[in-house]
């Protein structure tokens, strides 16, 4: 066989391949663009023209920003740096920051990770119309922003899976995410990137107009106002700078009104909550950005490890999930309601920045925070950090007890699928003695199970362990995993204790 003969067979295999793989590709794209589409329209969900804004667009529109360019000019008059070098680190940064969204990667690739995933390891309790009333108090112009407090690093994963049928949503990430895969996943989900603790001036230039021009453009965008993960379970102090860059939108746009929408988020398992608490407890320095990647990396091999393990379980039908993820809305806060709220753009840094920080602790300590649900582990290490008997009547007494005190001021409970028989509205003509004493005993069992599912979640943890008193069979603290109950129970210590300061300088 002549050496052309064999050129010509192999270009023509390769040739033939490229053809099939580009129909298959093709076929492929196709179907799944269809489904998102067919998704979308299923569920009549709005989406937003900002949502498609190609990042090309985005480029251009920052690289020719007059206030970007403004920075450029300041830093290249009192540095070395050249016009063009700084012009090309602008470059980088929008290339950095900038996400873009794909519906097939949301609504296909996206909703059925999520599913598999997220349904895998916890049971979601979604308060049911919740984010339907809040859409509703506000007008339908306002700019649409989500604050939501941060437990864990799976929070924008559950977020945007509790909200699927609802609204896609861009999310400020942070740079831990910006590792193969998951950049390409955060992007193409809507999501941007931001850096924590960056101090060069051009960064924050180029970050602040990028959100303006997202939120300007009618994207929905959420942020979480803590800044960082809670190290100790408690509310951190919120984190203004993002919060500042959205009021800095009525710059450009001084009649458009910005509707803050608080989200409260809680989790019966983080699965980072042992390096977190380490670090809160001061036994672990602040990390390094390799000690960053290395726990996203730890992390991204846990969670496999989990549910290669769960997957066993489910082999051997002993699969048992990690309890609920739990998600409750909140009562939106309008810009132009909050006293100077509709000035607060056009002060000087000094008294802006105070207010600011009024407006943060409004949002994070009042409305967000009165909305973190409590979940049954939460409110079991509530009831074990307050000490007494060891057996489980005295127990169950003390869930009862935490359950009746966040009833009282209106905090919500996190009960799923194994509380529905117990949540069954009473009768209307049942006489009143009838009605008091059946509701002590709905709560006597509401407690009893509570401290059964959170005790079996926290006894395969190895966080507490079965013993016997002197009345009973009862649970204790593990020694040396105070500091994971301490954790659990501090997610909801603001409802007990409204007196308690955040967290400082977590």
């Amino acid at each position: 066989m002549s050496a052309g003969v064999l050129a010509l067979q192999i270009g023509a295999g390769i040739a033939t391949y490229e053809l099939i793989r580009y129909l298959v590709v093709r076929r492929i794209r196709t179907v799944v663009r269809t489904g998102a589409v067919q998704f979308v329209r299923r569920h009549r969900i709005q989406l937003e023209s900002a949502r498609f804004i190609d990042r090309l667009w985005i480029r251009e529109a920052l690289a020719q920003d007059p206030r970007i360019e403004a920075a450029v000019a300041r830093i290249a008059r009192e540095t070395d740096h050249s016009v063009v070098e700084l012009h090309e680190r602008v470059d980088a940064y929008v290339e950095e920051i900038a996400p873009f969204f794909s519906l097939s990667a949301y609504y296909r690739l996206g909703s059925v990770l999520a599913k598999r995933v997220i349904g895998f390891l916890f049971e979601m309790v979604v308060e049911r119309g919740g984010f339907e009333e809040q859409v509703a108090a506000v007008p339908k112009k306002a700019v649409r922003v989500y604050v939501i407090n941060h437990r864990a690093n799976m929070d924008p994963l559950i977020l945007a899976y509790g909200l699927l049928r609802h609204v896609p949503m861009s999310y400020a990430v942070g740079e831990w995410a910006l590792v193969w895969p998951l950049h390409t996943l955060f992007r193409s989900f809507g999501s941007y990137f931001v850096r924590r603790g960056e101090l060069d001036p051009l960064y924050h230039a180029v970050l602040e107009r990028f959100i303006q021009l997202l939120a300007g453009q009618g994207a929905v965008t959420g942020f979480f106002i803590e800044g960082g993960l809670t190290r100790d379970g408690a509310l951190r102090r919120p984190r203004t700078g993002l919060l500042d860059y959205i009021i800095g939108l009525r710059h450009d746009q001084p009649e458009r009104d910005i509707a803050f929408m608080p989200v409260g988020l809680n989790y019966d398992r983080v699965f980072e909550d042992r390096i977190l608490v380490r670090r809160g407890s001061g036994s672990a320095p602040a990390p390094t950005r390799a000690e960053r990647l290395e726990n996203v990396i730890s992390i991204l091999v846990s969670i496999p490890s989990l549910i290669l393990a769960n997957l066993l379980r489910v082999a051997t039908r002993s699969h048992r999930k990690f309890g609920y993820a739990a998600i409750e809305f909140g009562e939106p806060l309008l810009l132009s309601e909050w006293p100077g709220g509709s000035e607060l753009h056009t002060l000087p840094d000094e008294p802006r920045r105070a207010a600011l920080d009024a407006l943060g602790e409004e949002l994070l300590l009042r409305r967000v925070g009165a909305v973190i649900p409590a979940t049954p582990v939460a409110l079991l290490c509530e009831a074990l950090r307050r000490g007494g008997d060891d057996d489980w009547g005295a127990l169950r007494r003390r869930v009862q007890q935490v359950i009746a005190e966040l009833r009282a001021v209106g905090a919500p409970l996190a009960l799923g699928a194994a509380f529905q028989g117990l949540l069954q509205p009473q009768p209307d003509d049942l006489p009143s003695i009838h009605e008091a004493f059946d509701a002590q005993l709905a709560e006597a069992d509401i407690a009893e199970r509570i401290g059964s599912l959170a005790s079996q979640l926290l006894l395969r943890r190895g966080v507490l362990r079965r013993v016997l008193t002197p009345t009973g069979d009862g649970v204790e603290i593990v020694a040396g995993f105070e500091d994971i109950v301490s954790y659990y129970a501090n997610s909801i210590r603001h409802h007990l204790a409204p007196a308690v300061e955040p967290s400082a300088g977590q």
